[in-house]
């Protein structure tokens, strides 16, 4: 991770109207490490900065960091500390982690491209990131650090080796990518797509493009905003882009030739890859006009692009005794389920098992969009069993028309999901990461 200065902390300081110590500013040229996490070995070299969450505060660990050898401090709390720490006071440290990331990335005179949507985030940012290779040493979002934490600690690992860099923005309520994007003041904004995804937060799919288009804030001059027009809300997220002058390029799926599951053309190139899906033909058509905005060969990318794997727990194919497992239990919302059963209809095996957990944060219709599951999975008449887990699954499970079995937990559901592991059968896992669906997976491959 770089070094921040303390003149930009004070500069932040003075902008948020923080308190400090003024006589700290005699120190301004001296280069610290954000460190967020207490457990870390500290000197003379870091900044303790105390992250506040539902579960945690680290303003309580502020004295074991001074007693470790940290000696400034990010606070949120007045809590008294000893006379030589040097504190700076602020209610909201992810703010001023944010401005701190700002100010560090102005140190920077590359393209940062910014990606969100609903569904598809991380497979078209590690896409954007596989093609940009080919042409750039590229930084990209790891894991899962899409958030207001996250995004600050991916930007301080900027160094003067990068050329490019792809930062993931997730949200799940209204303005935190206006936050986020303090952060990045993007080059070029990507928004994948917009489903109705975090309505317990945001209320309707139109409130979600209006926060997803907040990411169009704070960016640099002559950005670019690439909106996909077979999205929902293609209209609301045209008008936020125009509203900022955005340049504007729109994509569309029909730009694609496809020739058969796993092989498709583009500007007269073809290209092979082994995603599973059609959805993710609109992953891959994100990513490559990216790659073409950015002048990187197309025919380099049509190389590359049959190595790609899907990242962990995300449409990852697993094979046990010739049974097809598709783990992809990462996260869920209707639209990515729908198209996951969809793909699993279409898979030529002769027994198909659907291993259903709940899809969260879609309250107040989150009866509606799990029964709604289940009509569909009865409409297509060919998924033999399905296997629901949780609360809101039960309405799943008493819609379909297949063979059912219901279980309040994901690990009580094992014994019988291995009762289907069979030669010639498809399964399909997939829940919310709150489901804890990744038990079900440790236990099969195990």
């Amino acid at each position: 991770m770089g070094k921040t200065c303390l003149k930009d902390i004070i500069k932040v300081a003075k902008e948020l109207k923080a308190d400090y110590l003024k006589n700290i500013e005699k120190e301004e040229n001296k280069e610290l490490y954000i460190s967020t996490d207490s457990r870390e070995d500290f000197n003379n070299d870091k900044i303790f900065l105390a992250i506040k969450g539902e579960k945690f505060n680290g303003n309580d660990f502020a004295l074991d960091c001074y007693n470790k050898g940290c000696k400034y401090f990010i606070l949120s709390e007045n809590i008294k500390m000893p006379e030589d720490a040097k504190v700076f006071y602020y209610d909201d440290t992810i703010i001023f982690f944010i401005k701190l990331a700002r100010e560090y990335r102005r140190r920077f005179d590359i393209p940062i491209i910014a990606i969100t949507g609903s569904c598809g985030k991380t497979t078209t940012k590690e896409l954007t990131a596989l093609f940009l290779s080919t042409k750039y040493k590229v930084l990209k979002t790891e894991g899962n650090l899409n958030n207001e934490i996250g995004v600050p600690k991916t930007i301080f690992n900027l160094d003067k080796t990068f050329q490019i860099a792809i930062i993931e923005a997730g949200m799940n309520h209204k303005n935190e990518l206006l936050r986020i994007s303090e952060a990045i003041e993007s080059d070029l904004i990507l928004i994948n797509n917009i489903e109705e995804v975090h309505l317990s937060n945001l209320g309707s799919i139109k409130n979600i493009a209006l926060a997803k288009s907040e990411l169009f804030n704070n960016a640099k001059k002559n950005a670019i905003a690439i909106i996909n027009k077979n999205s929902n809300q293609v209209e609301t997220l045209i008008k936020e882009a125009k509203n900022k002058n955005l340049n504007i390029i729109e994509i569309d799926i029909k730009d694609i030739i496809k020739i058969d599951n796993q092989t498709f053309e583009y500007k007269g190139i073809i290209f092979k890859h082994n995603l599973i899906g059609d959805f993710n033909l609109n992953n891959i058509l994100s990513a490559l006009k990216i790659a073409e905005i950015y002048n990187t060969d197309l025919k380099e990318c049509s190389k590359i692009l049959i190595n790609y794997k899907s990242p962990k727990n995300r449409m990852q194919i697993i094979n046990i005794n010739e049974c097809m497992i598709i783990n992809d239990c990462y996260n869920s919302n209707p639209s990515a389920l729908k198209n996951m059963i969809n793909y699993l209809s279409k898979r030529k095996e002769n027994k198909k098992i659907a291993v259903i957990g709940d899809m969260l944060e879609i309250e107040p219709k989150s009866e509606f969009y799990h029964r709604e599951i289940g009509d569909l999975i009865s409409s297509l008449n060919n998924i033999n069993v399905v296997i629901a887990c949780g609360n809101y699954s039960k309405y799943i499970y008493q819609t379909v028309n297949c063979e059912k079995y219901y279980f309040k937990k994901a690990e009580d559901s094992i014994s019988k999901i291995k009762e289907f592991i069979k030669e010639d059968t498809a399964i399909l896992i997939k829940a919310s990461l709150g489901m804890n669906f990744n038990i079900i997976i440790e236990n099969i491959k195990n």
